[in-house]
């Protein structure tokens, strides 16, 4: 999976470069960020008319920023990792200056907001090149990439399947080579699911590790992370965008030692987990295989594999029901008058309604089962560093679709393996592992627990040498 430009002087190889490739190309003056950001936006202009990956871009301060990051290099005073480095950021994340829509009638032609979400901020401040905004489905709400905004994005690898969602815009952009980072946002399963119909990597960070400001009704399931064609890419993004942020009451210690450059799986304890515990529908014969072949390597490497059958004290799905439709009730409720909801996708105004019905009886016992399933989720990472095992029981479904057959839209069961870590606040990646059918690319999930992000790069760097996930999607029309 991962892809290593030797030289950076065609487009192509600038389009898959990873970070570590495009600023050793800078230092050595082979190329320069103004190059790299002009090559981009050329051909995001030649794709994104099919990918519909970006929703908005604003080509003058991008390149702006690029030309500001050149001079640095030129004097050889880069001032982060990731100075020049491309980011798009996912439209529920606020820019200074930039729309944000949050794929949302409701919010078309309302003033963009005057300040940088936190993770942004640092990003400008480490000297990141801001490409644009990427597609969501309203508010986040799907598992698909469709508004009535900004249509439908496909699937680069199959145009008439989904990328997933709601990061499903990010993800499709990596895969095409539309940049080299992108920022996600995860409350269900919204970074991993797409990342690994895409065959990219995503992180969702531990609640937490990344902060945020203003305090959001989302939290705690949702959270803000990295997503790369490379783990490195990814690993030295969330040192950047995990920096203190004072105003956030949540965020977790700083500095952690993520940062260390470990590869070695040597010792590290892995459960395995074909379901992680939890009822599903059937899972596909290749992604139970690629789980079991992932486990089997991992041990070649030196890893302590064994299976595990994790019992949880209750189903997570009906806490996490209850607090998913509450949430968007009170989202929609607090932030939108009546004429404004009117607007909205009608599924989403659905989930809202259910959410109303939910009493203050009702949403305790989902507390204290949320509460329970964090306790027992703990005490798993007692005996294991990590558990592996799938990120869907499927492949994406049709474009059109809601959700695979046989379910309706917001109905979560169809995907269980996803959303029981937003709830417990661990960390959890979806990395690519190998080909499925029709090339698609098949991913596992690997999570660890609480603030133990390094160990999650330790797995993920040692099947990414060994992944035989298709490294980029076939050439669009």
């Amino acid at each position: 999976m991962l892809i290593e430009a030797t030289t950076l002087t065609t487009q192509d190889n600038i389009a898959y470069a990873s970070c570590a490739a495009l600023t050793q190309g800078y230092r050595d003056g082979d190329i320069s960020p103004v190059e790299v950001t002009t090559e981009l936006l050329t051909r995001i202009g030649r794709l994104n008319p099919i990918a519909n990956a970006f929703v908005y871009l604003d080509p003058i301060s991008t390149l702006r920023s690029a030309s500001l990051s050149e001079q640095r290099w030129r004097k050889r005073q880069p001032i982060g990792p990731l100075d020049g480095v491309p980011v798009s950021i996912k439209d529920l994340v606020a820019v200074a200056g930039w729309p944000l829509v949050r794929g949302s009638q409701a919010l078309r032609g309302t003033p963009p907001p005057a300040e940088d979400a936190p993770a942004v901020a640092r990003l400008r401040s480490a000297g990141a090149i801001l490409l644009g905004k990427t597609a969501t489905p309203e508010a986040g709400s799907k598992i698909i990439t469709r508004s009535a905004v900004h249509g439908v994005t496909p699937n680069p690898y199959d145009l008439t399947r989904t990328p997933g969602g709601s990061s499903g815009g990010a993800a499709s952009a990596l895969a095409l080579g539309m940049g080299p980072l992108a920022l996600g946002t995860d409350g269900a399963g919204s970074i991993r699911i797409p990342a690994a119909w895409t065959g990219v990597f995503g992180v969702k960070p531990s609640f937490g590790r990344v902060p945020a400001f203003p305090p959001s009704i989302f939290m705690p399931h949702s959270v803000v992370g990295p997503m790369a064609r490379d783990v490195e890419s990814a690993r030295l993004m969330l040192q950047v965008i995990s920096q203190p942020e004072p105003r956030d009451p949540y965020a977790l210690p700083y500095p952690f030692d993520h940062f260390r450059a470990e590869r070695s799986v040597k010792g590290l304890r892995v459960g395995v987990t074909p379901d992680f515990g939890v009822p599903s529908p059937p899972i596909e014969p290749a992604i139970s295989n690629a789980v079991t072949s992932a486990a089997r390597y991992l041990e070649g490497e030196g890893a302590i594999v064994e299976e595990v059958k994790p019992a949880w004290p209750c189903d997570p799905y009906e806490p996490f029901m209850v607090f998913w439709e509450a949430t968007y009730a009170g989202f929609l409720q607090n932030s939108y008058s009546p004429s404004a909801v009117a607007l909205m996708d009608p599924d989403l105004q659905a989930i809202a309604r259910r959410g109303e019905d939910i009493d203050i009886v009702g949403y305790h016992k989902a507390l204290m089962q949320r509460l329970s399933l964090a306790a027992y989720s703990r005490s798993l990472f007692e005996k294991y560093d990590v558990l592996l095992g799938p990120v869907t029981p499927c492949g994406p479904p049709d474009l059109l679709r809601e959700a695979p057959e046989g379910f309706e839209p917001g109905d979560w069961r169809w995907c269980p393996f996803t959303y029981l870590w937003n709830m417990t606040a661990q960390p959890a990646a979806a990395v690519p592992w190998t080909n499925g059918p029709g090339a698609m690319p098949i991913a596992v999930q690997l999570v660890a627990d609480v603030g133990a992000e390094p160990d999650i790069f330790r797995a993920s760097r040692a099947l990414e040498i060994a992944s035989t996930a298709p490294r980029r999607p076939p050439a669009l029309p």
